[in-house]
C-alpha cells in the first residue's frame, strides 16, 4: 500500500521546494474524488519558465520518468514537469500568470464549492470518473451542463451558492 498523497508531498518537499512559485495542490486527491489512476497535481506560477524548468530539473531529475514538457495551454506558454515517486505520479504545471488565475486552479475551486454544497455529488462524480471520464467532464455530466465541459465548469465561477444549488443534480 502506498503512502497518502499528503505524506508523499511532504516527503518529497514539494510545497517547500516550490514555495517561491506559489504552489497550489489541486485535482482529484484533495477533492476526495480520486480513483486508482489519480495523480498528485500541483499548479505553480513563474514569469521565467526556463528558470522554473531548470529549478525543477535540479530538484527532481533523479525521480523515475522525469520529464519537462513545454506547451501552450489556454493561450499561455506553459511547462509540465512529470515524474514518479513514492508510488505516485506527480504533475507540476506552471504558467507565467498568477496561480489562482490558472484554469486548473479555477476549476478546482469551483469543484470544491460544489462538493461542499452537495456532498452527495461526490459519489456521482467519482463513479463517472471510474467509468473513464476526466474530472471536468464528470462534473459537467453530473450537473447536466451542456457544451464543452471545461468552459461549462468555468461558467459556474460567478454563481453564488443559491445558484449552484439550483443546478440540476445538486440536492
Amino acid at each position: 500500500m502506498r503512502i497518502s498523497y499528503e505524506q508523499a508531498i511532504e516527503r518529497l518537499g514539494l510545497l517547500a521546494n516550490l514555495c517561491s512559485f506559489d504552489p497550489i495542490v489541486i485535482g482529484t486527491l484533495p477533492l476526495g474524488i480520486d480513483v486508482s489512476s489519480s495523480d498528485i497535481d500541483i499548479a505553480c506560477s513563474c514569469d521565467d519558465l526556463d528558470l522554473f524548468a531548470d529549478f525543477t530539473t535540479r530538484q527532481y531529475e533523479s525521480q523515475d520518468g522525469f520529464q519537462v514538457r513545454h506547451g501552450i495551454f489556454q493561450d499561455h506558454a506553459s511547462i509540465v514537469v512529470q515524474f514518479k515517486a513514492l508510488g505516485w505520479d506527480v504533475d507540476i504545471f506552471c504558467q507565467p500568470i498568477p496561480t489562482a488565475k490558472q484554469w486548473g486552479v479555477r476549476h478546482f475551486r469551483i469543484e470544491q464549492r460544489l462538493l461542499a454544497l452537495s456532498p452527495s455529488l461526490k459519489s456521482t462524480v467519482t463513479e463517472l470518473k471510474r467509468s473513464g471520464l476526466k474530472t471536468e467532464p464528470a462534473f459537467a455530466k453530473a450537473l447536466g451542463l451542456s457544451g464543452e465541459p471545461y468552459g461549462a465548469i468555468l461558467g459556474l465561477e460567478q454563481f453564488d451558492d443559491r445558484e449552484l444549488l439550483a443546478l440540476s443534480g445538486i440536492q
